[in-house]
């Protein structure tokens, strides 16, 4: 299974603790309650790690024993539906709107790197040599006892010391994008990070 079927990170509402359908299940079956909640969460955590609905059977977290009482509360209040998954409806409330969310992003992020491709490779306005106005070279004015190659060496430092920071930014950038794409960074960050490293 592909890494773009599902999710690292899922969405989870703040107020889950609250939820009615949680508060109908602990005064339905308050003795396995706590039990049917662990693996409520575990059904929702594996289903969104898969990109698809997992049944709570094998979804069921290692960390608790197998309760049949507390998988018969959670379809009762509506936790889950018959066959032991997340219900369509909330599903597609959530996961499917994550998913829609990331695909948006990916298309911006495709439109940038074609956009910034094509930038790349533009010749500069008058750099074709049918073009561009001939003009003789300039000899350098060299100080007294300055040599050539010490002057180039001067002038070329400033170079190799931008061309090394380009370098540094475009990896940083790469890796915030990839971040940015497995999840482990959010929009906002992302773009500041990514303000940040085009900053002239």
């Amino acid at each position: 299974m592909s890494r773009d079927d599902g999710f690292p990170v899922m969405d989870v509402s703040t107020s889950i603790v609250n939820d009615p359908k949680v508060r109908k299940l602990y005064r339905h079956a308050p003795d396995h309650a706590g039990t049917g909640f662990i693996a409520y969460v575990g059904t929702l955590s594996e289903s969104w790690k898969a990109g698809r609905r997992i049944t709570v059977d094998d979804a069921w977290p290692a960390c608790v024993s197998f309760d049949k009482a507390a998988v018969e509360a959670l379809i009762h209040v509506g936790l889950l539906d018959r066959t032991g998954r997340i219900p369509v409806k909330s599903w597609r409330g959530w996961f499917e709107a994550a998913r829609a969310r990331r695909e948006k992003s990916r298309e911006r992020w495709r439109r940038y790197n074609e956009k910034r491709d094509a930038d790349t490779t533009e010749v500069p306005r008058g750099s074709d040599v049918d073009t561009a106005t001939s003009v003789p070279p300039s000899r350098p004015f060299l100080p007294p006892g300055s040599t050539g190659a010490s002057v180039n060496a001067r002038v070329r430092a400033p170079e190799d010391s931008l061309e090394k920071e380009m370098e540094r930014r475009r990896a940083e950038l790469e890796q915030a994008s990839e971040d940015f794409r497995n999840g482990k960074l959010d929009e906002v960050s992302y773009q500041r990070r990514r303000k940040t490293l085009l900053a002239i």
